[in-house]
């Protein structure tokens, strides 16, 4: 449901006059009638029913009231002020109304004493003469009472709560000398009594929530003085999950932050969008900023069905907190480089104190994934009978009789394995007044559940601060990680292959030699060659290292003044191996092996210097902040390869034949400069504006394109701090507003990257692709309307945030003739061109409750939602649309178009199968190459072929009648979670859903083509239903099985499978049990029995639980898909090609504080 900022100031206001005329609630409700039959039950049962009759709620002291007297009673629609009546005075029992809440006192009770002044938890209270009871009334800080306050004795459960007008009674015990007051939205309070008899207590409101100080580009602000969008993630919500990555760990956390695994690999590609599709070629991730340290996610990186993954060596466990700008005003002030939004990652530091050393370790078992339905060896050996009786061939002798045949080989089975992954985690904090540090180590081995894939890392931080000086600050921060991926699952198509080859094939043969087709069976040259021995056999491993390192020094000028400055840089190191050996499996036979070395190198520093001056006059808050900063950033690669290897035992392109020797490498560089700066101001805090600019000058651009400036100005009213704003159920009222620009270098410039180029008579360097000296930045404005609500002492808290986002400059690669060389030897590329505009809407709702805290129960819920649309606004020529076609996918076309989202999926629509030939004679019909139809027989166009939609109404089929068939983008998308402590345990469940986006099933296709029985390759059972025609007794043909959409089987030039068509495109929304965790935090008393472990904790959890989904293949949850021989450019979104899967992971995990 999608709620206007209308709506909900509409709601707001209904709110405020609900609670103005609480009395005519409570009348309401006692003037509802009920109907209940109660039969010498104990009286705590009879309320128990009406609160089920009518949705009250009753409260109570046990001590005070007996509910297990039994009690007879009946009411027949009737009032439940008088059913109240006839049931509780007889027990000398009165009530009282609280909004939905009835609280019952005995009648026989003396009246309240006068009351006193409120005291709070320091003040001393006279001494009186020790009472019985002790009574008292409860207030908020002006002096309103506060109805259901728990009033507890310490180191008892027994207690009382207040009732309507803040008062309360609680009979004492011999040694009882403290109360505890606790509300929900308030500080808790401990009062000694004294021997009192009446203490009245103020009750404090707890601003932990308000007063919180949350990241923000270059500075720290109170939360409460937010103008802007923003999301946090702590350190606590990272620990309750068992990702490897912090991306994973994030999912469905964060509202408008929408986050998809390209690949369920181990350490595999993510794709993050926060807010959006922003740029139609451009990268749409988003900005991390580690500790200061500025890293930009890139779209897709090289190898199959893998995004890029910039943080997948940062250790999860090190991380303090992420928060996710959104808001333009909260982006802005990183300029160009924070179109996609920011994800500020801060990590753990020191604190003063004793040293604390802790140790975590981490077992989990992954499961293969639910297995897709393939034939088994009967089934396969029944279809290949029935494929040669229409053939009019020959059946294999092996399959006469395919009932002696028994299941044959299961090549999901033999891929796909339970896998372990072991976790080591250990840290050293501590410090003093003066310096603090933070130290930790990291080693994890996770291993794939499908053979030829795993990942490893080793991570490495240590963090320092130390206060030389009052006026002085001085900060260090050094990681170290090291990555090992191993490839050979998804760059060699292993997953499709495992799903295609026929169960006839033996994984080994007896002589232990790897099973393959036939040779003598001249179709097995199409079938796929043995996935479980490519696994073994191919080599392909990517290793990478990285380091990251800033100081920062920081000065304090004057009281209100201080400069700081700090230098950061990434240093990334990555080196390839891949090696095809030579082998013979059946009919495949490789007799030369190869080998491909690659190693790159990237550096990046920034420096910056900032001035920062805040002050407070009066009621008026001051902060101002200016900065400037320079930044490079350079990479280096080197490739080579060389075939003719000996033996397959030595890795090294010098054991190659040198007459094979070939080389590659590349380079490029960038550099930027800036001048950035913000003001706050602040006046009583309710009313509060934030200005940001920020000038970038970058290498990237010509002369007169190489400066651009990005401004933000917001505003937020805080209503709720209004004097004239009376409505106590309503703790935080917060209206937003916020404009501002943007901008997106892109992955290029004016000038490209250099690369070595060879010709017929000469080697040497040429430019990637064609300059163009009039490239301009993207730009995007976004305007943002949001509104924070807290209510009932926060303990409702909801945020609700509406943008409008428009991006022109849109960069792209313009397509030139061949005779332009950007074909051919020494071509030259397209150039990057500002090419079109697009608008991007959307919203998030984000809802966060205390559903029950009491009794040392507590139960929170965080939901989140959004949604977004983008379309095309225009293009910058004549075109109205441009096509991503992917040759390696059978021309797979996402066709980006004026008017509609970027990259729809493309083809023809089905109608189904033709059920006659008189059908078919009234047809739109398939044309050959020179533009005629098809004739009607059965080796072209006949009964049960596809029957395509004729779009153009031109009478034939052809590339004109593709048509959008599908939307790889999700409508709406949401994570829900809910958190339950008692007395040491810790149990959080975790919902992430899409809902609205389509997934293109390709490995569906290609499983269901009945005609591909004759390639020697496996099919899904569903493909055993194909159409099969037959000649009535009439002479009519028509379908034996008119029920089936699976076509004939046919290798004429029908197209039945040979188009892309919308019978393929399937609904990818999907609810999964992302992740559930149960956690016992053993007792202080029994840990400190001993004197070396502080604190132990011990987990179990649960990762991908489980799917509800209409999907068929393997997992919905399909992202980025890239060829190992594609460019990065030619992507596919939501394209299901055998990717990865997600599978369910289960952890046992121990932790120890020394």
């Amino acid at each position: 449901m999608k709620l206007s900022f209308l709506q909900l100031c509409i709601i707001v206001f209904f709110t405020k006059g609900t609670f103005s005329h609480h009395r005519v609630a409570a009348q309401d409700l006692l003037e509802q009638r009920i109907t209940v039959k109660i039969e010498d039950k104990p009286l705590k049962s009879a309320l128990s029913t009406i609160e089920r009759s009518s949705g009250v709620r009753f409260i109570y002291n046990p001590a005070e009231i007996r509910s297990s007297v039994n009690v007879t009673f009946q009411a027949s629609n009737e009032p439940l002020a008088g059913a109240l009546v006839r049931l509780l005075k007889p027990l000398s029992i009165r009530y009282e109304v609280a909004g939905k809440q009835i609280m019952l006192f005995r009648t026989d009770r003396s009246s309240f004493p006068k009351e006193e002044a409120p005291v709070g938890t320091e003040q001393a209270l006279h001494v009186r003469t020790t009472a019985a009871t002790v009574k008292g009334k409860v207030t908020d800080e002006k002096g309103d009472a506060l109805p259901g306050v728990s009033v507890v004795v310490k180191g008892t459960s027994r207690g009382t709560t207040t009732n309507s007008a803040g008062l309360y009674e609680l009979e004492l015990g011999e040694g009882d000398n403290t109360l505890i007051f606790s509300f929900v939205g308030y500080l808790s309070q401990e009062i000694p009594l004294g021997g009192r008899s009446q203490v009245n207590v103020a009750m404090k409101t707890d601003t932990k929530a308000l007063d919180e100080v949350v990241v923000v580009g270059y500075g720290e602000m109170k939360r409460a003085d937010l103008t802007t969008a923003q999301t946090s993630v702590s350190a606590k919500d990272i620990a309750r999950t068992t990702n490897t990555t912090l991306e994973q760990a994030i999912q469905g956390r964060a509202a408008g932050v929408y986050i998809t695994q390209n690949s369920g690999q181990p350490g595999g590609g993510i794709s993050v969008n926060i807010r959006g599709i922003n740029s139609v070629s451009g990268s749409n991730e988003p900005l991390y900023v580690v500790d200061g340290v500025q890293i930009q996610g890139q779209s897709v990186a090289f190898g199959a069905q893998s995004s890029s993954n910039p943080l997948a060596g940062l250790n999860p466990a090190d991380i303090e907190s992420v928060e996710v700008l959104q808001g333009p005003s909260a982006t802005a002030i990183y300029g160009s480089r924070a179109t996609n939004g920011v994800l500020l990652i801060t990590t753990k530091r020191g604190k003063s104190g004793d040293s604390k050393i802790s140790y975590g370790y981490q077992f989990s078992i992954q499961t293969p994934p639910k297995p897709l339905k393939v034939m088994d060896l009967r089934q396969y050996a029944q279809m290949v009978g029935e494929y040669h009786q229409l053939a009019g061939g020959e059946t294999p002798e092996e399959f006469l009789d395919p009932s002696l045949l028994g299941k044959g080989t299961d090549w999901q089975k033999e891929l796909f394995k339970n896998a372990p992954m072991h976790k080591h985690q250990l840290s050293l904090s501590g410090g003093n007044e003066r310096t603090t540090y933070y130290l930790s180590g990291e080693y994890l081995k996770q291993d794939g559940v499908a053979l030829g894939s795993g990942f490893n890392r080793y991570a490495f931080r240590l963090n320092l601060d130390n206060k030389p000086r009052e006026w002085a600050s001085i900060g260090a921060n050094l990681s170290f990680n090291q990555t090992n991926d191993n490839l050979t699952t998804s760059q060699e198509n292993i997953i499709s292959n495992a799903l295609q080859l026929t169960p006839q094939v033996p994984v080994r043969n007896i002589d232990g030699s790897w099973g393959g087709g036939d040779e003598s069976n001249g179709a097995n040259i199409f079938a796929p060659v043995n996935p479980i021995a490519i696994a073994n056999l191919t080599t392909n491993k990517l290793v990478r290292r990285q380091l990251l390192g800033g100081l920062t020094i920081g000065v304090r000028l004057m009281k209100s003044l201080q400069f700081r400055t700090s230098f950061n840089t990434n240093l990334g190191f990555s080196n390839s191996s891949y090696y095809i050996p030579t082998y013979k499996i059946g009919w495949a036979q490789n007799v030369t092996a190869s080998y491909t070395n690659g190693s790159g190198v990237n550096t990046y520093w920034n420096w910056n210097q900032l001035l920062e001056y805040s002050t407070q006059i009066g009621r008026h808050s001051i902060n101002a902040m200016f900065s400037h900063e320079s930044q490079e950033s350079s990479w280096k690669n080197l490739g080579g390869s060389r075939t003719g290897f000996l033996t397959n035992d030595i890795l090294d392109l010098a054991a190659g034949d040198a007459l094979t020797a070939s080389n590659s490498g590349g380079s490029g560089e960038w550099a930027m400069e800036s001048y950035l700066g913000r003001v706050n101001y602040s006046f009583a805090d309710r009313y509060i504006v934030m200005a940001t600019v920020r000038r970038d000058g970058s290498a990237n651009f010509g002369a007169d394109n190489k400066w651009g400036v990005f401004p933000s100005l917001s505003a937020a009213w805080r209503v709720s701090q209004e004097p004239f704003f009376h409505v106590p159920a309503i703790n935080e009222l917060k209206l937003r507003f916020e404009t501002g620009i943007t901008g997106n270098q892109g992955s290029g410039g004016i000038y490209s990257p250099m690369g070595t180029g060879t010709t017929p008579t000469t080697t040497g360097f040429l430019p990637t692709k064609y300059a163009n000296a009039g490239l301009k930045w993207e730009e995007t404005k976004t305007r943002n309307f949001g509104i924070n609500l807290a209510m009932l002492q926060n303990r409702i808290q909801i945020e609700f945030d509406y943008y409008i986002k428009n991006t022109d400059n849109l960069l792209m690669e313009k397509p030139l003739p061949w005779y332009m060389g950007t074909n051919g030897v020494g071509a030259v590329g397209s150039p990057t061109v500002n090419i079109g505009a697009l608008q991007n809407k959307g919203w998030g709702l984000t809802v966060n409750t205390v559903n029950i805290n009491r009794g040392g129960f507590k139960w929170e819920s965080n939901l989140n939602v959004s949604g977004f649309k983008t379309k095309i606004k225009s293009f910058y020529s004549d075109a109205a649309f441009v096509d991503r076609t992917s040759w390696w996918l059978a021309d797979w076309t996402q066709r980006s178009e004026v008017g509609k989202a970027p990259w729809l999926f493309r083809g023809y629509i089905e109608e189904g199968l033709f059920q006659s030939v008189a059908e078919i004679e009234s047809s739109a019909l398939p044309v050959d190459n020179n533009g005629v139809k098809l004739p009607v027989n059965e080796n072209n166009i006949w009964v049960g072929d596809v029957k395509f939609r004729d779009v153009n109404g031109d009478g034939i089929i052809n590339e004109k009648d593709q048509a959008v068939i599908g939307n790889p983008w999700p409508k709406a998308f949401a994570g829900f979670t809910n958190t339950f402590s008692y007395k040491g345990f810790d149990l959080s469940v975790l919902l992430t859903s899409t809902y609205g986006n389509d997934v293109y099933n390709f490995l569906g296709k290609l499983n269901t083509n009945a005609s591909n029985i004759n390639l020697s390759r496996n099919l899904l059972i569903h493909a055993m239903d194909y159409a099969r025609p037959i000649t009535r007794a009439d002479g009519t043909v028509g379908l034996a099985n008119p029920g089936t959409d699976v076509a004939r089987i046919s290798n004429g030039p029908n197209g039945n499978f040979a188009r892309h068509t919308d019978k393929w495109v399937e609904d990818g929304s999907f609810i999964r049990l992302k992740n559930i965790s149960l956690t016992y935090n053993l007792p202080v008393s029994l840990v400190s029995r001993q004197k070396v472990v502080r604190g132990a904790r011990v987990s179990v959890s649960g990762q991908n639980i489980a799917t509800l989904t209409r999907y068929s293949g393997f997992d919905p949850e399909v992202g980025a898909y890239v060829s190992r021989d594609a460019s990065a450019g030619n992507q596919a979104i939501g394209l299901d090609y055998g990717r990865y899967p997600l599978t369910p992971v289960y952890t046992v995990s121990l932790g120890l504080d020394f």
